[in-house]
């Protein structure tokens, strides 16, 4: 396959690709990566390193090419050498002699660290774990560009593509009314992991197969999920909610543009500006842009093509994507490496992830985060976080419960005590003072 042009020139010196964490969408990648002119995927890192191993086998790659290494000579001589890395530290992987690290682990803790040695030691980073970023995606974007080198959302997964798509619809003079994503379920936001992989109705074979965690996806039937990565784009783009938690509704395409248009037009935006989602009745976008057109004659062009879903006599318009997969992300591979160019960054914090409580917490309680049976996440306006004190979502996983706190009710700092060795929270702190 080849991606662009400048990638067949490198098929004699390929870009160096690290990809940590192939799970569902790293394994993914990892195959694509391989079938790539002018990529070459050089370490598969994971804390359970057969998962790294059979990727590389999945991926076609020969068993007496690839090194098991768990020391930074090690993985350093195994490159000089020719040969792939398959390891179990992810820290070595990202700190390695490679082009571009991919973080794909969805744990904020460790894609901190990695991120963070990735950065020291001048690697660009695509970052799947939009966990981080919707929590110290402003530090690390910032910290990169000190390094001279580019951090990035990734393309396969919808934050980045509701940018591309708020980008595109800006620069034809187009403006932002709401941007987002839609979801394949309707959500259960006191759900617990127990029987999550039943209730995605996922196909025994693909859990056979890919071994896809509970926890993770009961983010997704949970509702956190998409919380985060709708705060990760709308820190990218500026926005915030027009409503804490969002709105939501319950819509196939053409009542999503019904839905996102001001009150005033018979829609239910107080404000224009915004970020959200949609449940489905029918047909839904991975990525959409609800944009209004100010000149009269632009109106009423795009109301006359026959495949732009408009309203309001052309005055609001629907883009969307259809689709969205982990491949993909070669486009933010290529484009870092070759371009120095993000496919998307989170550069403030206009927007914040915070939890609710799944049932009722009691002082003594540890609050287990993301996916697990204590809280869930819900997307507000950075603002609103701070005046009410909320504390962000990522930084909850192991936290102490102080006060009795109701079944649903926001959780702000008064009410827990804090993990404060991690790497994360230091992060989020220096965040808060320096950006």
């Amino acid at each position: 396959m080849q991606l662009m042009p400048e990638l067949a020139q490198r098929e004699g010196n390929p870009v160096s690709v690290a990809v940590i964490g192939p799970g569902v969408y790293g394994s993914h990648l990892a195959y694509q990566v391989v079938e790539t002119t002018g990529l070459r995927l050089s370490i598969l890192a994971d804390i359970e390193r057969r998962k790294a191993t059979e990727s590389f086998r999945r991926a076609g790659v020969p068993e007496e090419s690839v090194a098991v290494e768990e020391t930074e000579s090690g993985v350093g001589a195994a490159l000089s050498a020719g040969q792939r890395v398959a390891t179990s530290d992810g820290a070595l992987a990202a700190g390695a002699d490679v082009d571009v690290v991919v973080e794909t682990t969805g744990d904020p803790e460790a894609a901190a660290v990695h991120a963070w040695e990735a950065i020291t030691a001048g690697n660009d980073v695509v970052m799947v774990s939009v966990e981080l970023d919707a929590t110290v995606g402003p530090l690390l974007s910032q910290f990169a560009a000190q390094q001279g080198v580019t951090y990035s959302l990734a393309y396969g997964d919808e934050p980045a593509q509701v940018v591309e798509l708020c980008d595109w619809a800006r620069l034809q003079g187009l403006s932002v009314v709401a941007a987002g994503q839609g979801t394949e379920l309707n959500f259960e936001r006191h759900a617990t992991a127990a029987d999550a992989l039943q209730r995605y109705d996922l196909p025994d074979r693909f859990v056979a197969e890919n071994e896809p965690s509970a926890r993770m996806y009961n983010t997704f039937l949970d509702g956190t999920k998409v919380a985060v990565e709708l705060c990760a784009a709308a820190n990218a783009l500026g926005l915030t909610p027009d409503v804490s938690g969002i709105h939501m509704p319950e819509t196939d395409n053409e009542g999503l543009l019904e839905r996102f248009r001001p009150t005033a037009d018979g829609g239910v935006l107080e404000r224009t500006g915004v970020i959200d989602a949609v449940t489905p009745t029918g047909p839904n976008p991975s990525a959409f842009v609800v944009t209004r057109a100010d000149n009269e004659s632009t109106r009423a062009y795009l109301s006359q093509r026959y495949n732009i879903t408009t309203a309001s006599e052309g005055k609001y318009q629907l883009f969307h994507r259809p689709f969205h997969l982990p491949q993909e992300t070669l486009k933010s591979v290529a484009t870092a490496a070759l371009h120095d160019r993000p496919t998307g960054v989170v550069t403030g914090q206009s927007s914040e992830v915070v939890a609710a409580a799944k049932r009722e917490l009691t002082p003594g309680e540890q609050i287990g985060g993301g996916g697990g049976d204590t809280v869930y996440g819900r997307c507000v306006a950075a603002e609103v976080a701070r005046e009410a004190d909320l504390v962000p979502f990522e930084l909850l996983g192991g936290a102490e419960v102080t006060a009795h706190v109701d079944t649903d009710e926001y959780i702000t700092s008064a009410e827990v005590t804090l993990e404060t060795d991690s790497v994360l929270y230091h992060m989020r702190k220096l965040q808060d003072h320096l950006v």
